[in-house]
């Protein structure tokens, strides 16, 4: 790693960051998940944002007279830290079924990716932005082909009516 980062590599950095959360944020919206573009596209960036500070900016930090490095994996692992708790906020049980699980593995990734930007891994980016969308779709891919079984989803409406009908 350099000592210092171009202004055009933060800016590439930031905007490929930008991009892949407006991605993978646009796919969570389009599915109507309560965290989408605005949450995802934050994440990615804070992520980013937090992995360029910490490994470029906070690599010699003095200390009244003496001069001391600081280990970007720290910053990294409070970075796993925060987005294991903003996640653990979009888990919830709803009528004997968890919800949320997928949204907030997602947002986990998500910092992951951030995190690889931040430090330059554009290739590793791709890779692994491919391997979200290959993990988001792959239940109903081996749902069509009988892999897996259906999942037993019954509209709101249908659910209220059986309320309706029990004395």
């Amino acid at each position: 790693m350099n000592d210092v980062l171009s202004h055009q590599e933060v800016l590439l950095r930031m905007a490929v960051s930008l991009l892949v959360g407006l991605i993978i944020g646009f796919e969570r919206t389009v599915s109507r998940k309560p965290a989408g573009i605005r949450t995802y596209s934050l994440v990615c960036i804070g992520s980013t944002l937090f992995m360029i500070v910490s490994a470029y900016g906070l690599q010699v930090v003095p200390v009244g007279a003496i001069t001391r490095s600081i280990d970007p994996g720290r910053v990294a692992a409070q970075i796993i830290t925060g987005i294991g708790f903003l996640g653990a906020g979009m888990i919830m049980q709803d009528r004997g079924r968890v919800r949320g699980l997928t949204t907030a593995a997602e947002l986990w990734a998500t910092a992951g990716l951030g995190m690889a930007i931040g430090l330059g891994l554009y290739v590793l980016t791709a890779v692994s932005v491919l391997a979200v969308f290959m993990g988001l779709y792959s239940h109903n891919f081996f749902n069509r082909m009988g892999i897996l079984p259906p999942e037993e989803r019954e509209s709101e409406s249908a659910e209220c009516e059986k309320k309706l009908v029990r004395p």
